[in-house]
Formats: C-alpha cells, structure tokens, sequence
C-alpha cells in the first residue's frame, strides 16, 4: 500500500497504524482485522488464537535475559466509532480511513480517525515486531469495545497468567488512567400510530454542533443535537398545531449527537417557522464557541402523507426531551463527573420510536438511580426499556509500583511529568480485573482529540514519543 505519514520514528510504527486504518474495523464488523493480527503473528511463529466474537490473543516470550521478569499484558480494542459529516460520502462496512496529514496533525478525511483505538493496536503491533527487551507480552485484542464491550466480556481468559496490565487506549500522554466509571445503555421504546394527514409540512435540520465522547466530553458543555431539536420543536407547538412525521439523530450512544432531522405536519407553516427561527437565534445566544458559530438550522417544505396524532406527539417530544449531561458532579475531585447521562441517538420506525440513553457513573447504586428514573417516566408514558451493556467501574491504586514506573519511564524519555488520575469514561481494565483476581492496571495513550467525533485527530510527535515511553517502561519491567 501507498504510505502517507511521513517524520513519525520508527517508520513501522506509522507504517501498521496505516495498515491498520486502511482496514474497515466499525463495531461488529472486526472480522478483516482480526484476519490481519492472525496473520501477522503466524509470519511471525507466535502463539495466537482468536474466537467466535474476533478477539485475538498473541503471547511472545521474554527477551534474552528477562526470562524472571513479570509477564505483562497489553490490550487495545480493534473496532472504531463510525462517525462521518452529513456532506461525507464514506462506507464503513467497505471502506478503510482515508488518513491526512497537517504537519504534525493526523486526522481522517471528514470521518473519525480511530486512533481510538487504531493507534493501541499499531503500538503492540511494533513492539511485538521490533522491541528487543521486554519481558514476556501477553497481547489481547478486543472487539466491540465501543458498543458495549462485547469482545471483552466473551474473552477466555485462562490463556492470560499476567496480572499487570497496561491498556492502551487514553487520549493524554501526560495522563496515567487510574480508575473509570461504569455504566449501562438503555433504549427507551414507545409505541406511536401514525394517521393520514395530507397537507404540507416542514423538514427540519440542525447542525453544526461539536460532539464529543459521551463520557470525557460530556462535562465541556457541548450541545446536544436532540435536546435542542426538542425545544426547537416545542416552541413550534407553541405557535400551531404541529405533528411529527419522522425524526433521525445521533447514531452512537457514546457519542454526543450532533445533527438531527425532524419532520412535521403543521396547520400554520408560516406561524410554525416563525416560531423556529426564532428559537433557534435565541438557542444559538446560549451556546459556547465555536458551537455558537456554527450552529445551523434549515427549513424546507415537504408533502406529508401521514403523522402521528397530536397526543402521540406529545409524548414523543417528551421523551426527546429527557435531561442529560452531568447529573453529580464527583465530590472529591474537581471538574469531574460523577454521574452523568447522554441522551444519544432517536429513531422513528413502523411502530413507534426508540431513544438510547448511556449512564455513567462511579457508584453503580446511580447507574441504577439514573437508569430507574427514565424507566418510571418511559412506563408513565405507556412504553417499555430494555437495559444492556453494563460493565463494572475499575479502581487501582494511584500510587501503585506499576504506577510509578510508567511514570518513572516518560520521565526519563521527555523530561516531563506524568500525573495519575482516573477517568469518566468506561474501559475494558474493569471487565477485565473482574476475571483477573489481583490484577493492577493503568490505561495511558498518546494526545488525541475528540475522539468519537469527524473532529477526531491525533499528535504525531506524541505517538512518536509515547512509544518510546512505551520501550522504556518495557525495558525496565
């Protein structure tokens, strides 16, 4: 293949991340990665076995001289969020990313970049082919992270005798991940029946918003496309009677939407309208930079043939417009959720409508409170949820050994410091400690930003570094 990353050392390192992202790898479809890790370890007479869910799992012994070392395991994820801009024409079940650089940027071509986590599964790839010293590496690859950690969950995890594990899959090089919260996904489903209702209407679209991860993002204050769509559409109800037809938003429920669609019937065009561009310039007033700029909203008439009736909308709309965002703000540590809640995609059908909603939280006794307050207002409503995906928050101690010696190899390879912390966003190092007694862990990653987003872009001169940190750590175990 034609390589485009140019200045990253060594060149492999830039050179598997491009393998790796010219491989279509969205969740649940991570068959033609793991294709590719089992053949590089055969090239390579490694042990690997994969399984029935595209996990794979490659062990290659200790180097000459650290045979009495500990084994340590290194884990990533092999699946990305599919994100891409309405204007970009891009199949994920097809096609790989379509990589660009900008000097020491890289990022994707109106489409996330999965560096999240394409740039874990590039850094073992390298070590495992070109680090020299090391002890014994357990290397696990996951699937189906960003969906409900489905791959980590399924794992056989008798081939692992590691008990320390380094995750890569963090977005901050100056950041060693101690901890995260749990959470759980639940969609919410009301049954809707639409009725004839000839006469013209309005297409509504809203944009132009940030996004963002549901869980590190969610506390900065950007805009949910949903949440706005709902008081856009409340205000129109507030100008004339007004039906909804359809409404399409968001896509990932770790992602924060940023775009929606609604349409409607409405008796008063003119009035309705009105009533929408006016809400829309107020909206735009309280939103912060650059999400005040570019916040955009479109109109244009449509036929409709059928909508829902007036009650049926009533309740939708109310449905749309749950809270989100942080719920509790974390009682020891500043700036940080405790409990949080994303109101993520909405989709109407042929029977109704379904909104998902991911919780996070530190305490599962909130997951639980969180998830439990929509249900009372969804069976209110007449309507049903369906709870799934719930994984385990994750603890280690901040000043473990492990700990320190990340700390003490970044030190020594950027004279900077790096600070421990713990984080509001859910990762695989729990579900895995759950069936790893005695296990520390810590997650650590190169500067990437707003993952889960077509905004998505990571810092070459940080990858480059981070792996060095990497073979330092490794040399030092």
């Amino acid at each position: 293949m034609k390589y485009i990353i140019k200045g990253v050392k060594p060149q492999a390192l830039s050179g598997y991340f491009e393998e790796v992202s010219a491989i279509p790898r969205a969740s649940g479809n991570e068959a033609g990665i793991a294709d590719y890790l089992v053949k590089f370890a055969e090239e390579r007479e490694l042990f690997c076995y994969r399984d029935e869910t595209n996990n794979v799992f490659i062990k290659k012994p200790a180097s000459e001289g650290m045979e009495q070392s500990e084994p340590i395991l290194l884990q990533a994820h092999t699946d990305m969020v599919a994100e891409k801009n309405a204007n970009v024409k891009h199949d994920f079940a097809r096609e790989g990313i379509r990589l660009v650089q900008e000097g020491n940027i890289l990022r994707a071509n109106g489409t996330t970049l999965g560096a999240d986590d394409g740039y874990g599964v590039a850094m073992i790839l390298t070590v495992l082919d070109e680090c020299t010293q090391h002890p014994e590496l357990e290397c696990l690859f996951t699937s189906s992270e960003e969906t409900g950690m489905d791959g980590v969950m399924a794992f056989d995890y008798s081939h692992i005798t590691s008990r320390k594990l380094l995750n890569l899959d963090c977005g901050g090089e100056q950041e060693i991940i101690c901890g995260c919260c749990g959470g759980i996904r639940t969609d919410l489903h009301l049954r809707l029946t639409r009725e004839k209702c000839q006469g013209e209407g309005l297409t509504l679209k809203l944009g132009g918003l940030c996004g963002g991860h549901s869980g590190e993002d969610i506390h900065k204050g950007r805009a949910n496309a949903l949440t706005l769509t709902a008081k856009l559409l409340e205000a129109a109800r507030a100008a004339g009677e007004v039906r909804l037809v359809e409404v399409s938003g968001g896509d990932k429920s770790n992602a924060i939407p940023r775009e929606c669609v609604a349409t409607l019937w409405t008796d008063r065009d003119d009035a309705v309208t009105a009533a929408i561009e006016k809400a829309a310039a107020e909206l735009k007033q309280t939103l912060q930079a650059p999400e005040c700029d570019t916040f955009e909203i479109s109109l244009q008439p449509v036929t409709v043939k059928e909508a829902y009736s007036v009650q049926d909308t009533e309740r939708f709309l109310r449905l749309l417009s749950l809270k989100g965002g942080v719920m509790a703000w974390h009682p020891e540590l500043e700036n940080m959720p405790y409990t949080s809640r994303n109101v993520a995609s909405v989709r109407t059908n042929e029977v109704g409508v379904c909104v998902v909603v991911s919780h996070r939280s530190f305490a599962m006794e909130e997951i639980e409170k969180s998830a439990g307050e929509l249900t009372q207002i969804v069976q209110e409503l007449g309507g049903s949820v369906y709870a799934h995906n719930q994984y385990p928050g994750w603890e280690s101690p901040l000043s473990s050994p492990f700990a320190t010696a990340w700390q003490e190899a970044y030190t020594r390879v950027t004279g900077k410091t790096a600070h421990t912390a713990v984080v509001h966003a859910g990762l695989e190092c729990g579900m895995i400690a759950d069936h790893l007694p005695g296990l520390t862990a810590i997650s650590v990653g190169p500067n990437i930003y707003d993952m889960h987003t077509p905004a998505e872009r990571m810092e070459l001169d940080s990858f480059e570094r981070f792996y060095a940190t990497l073979l330092d750590f490794l040399k030092n175990a």
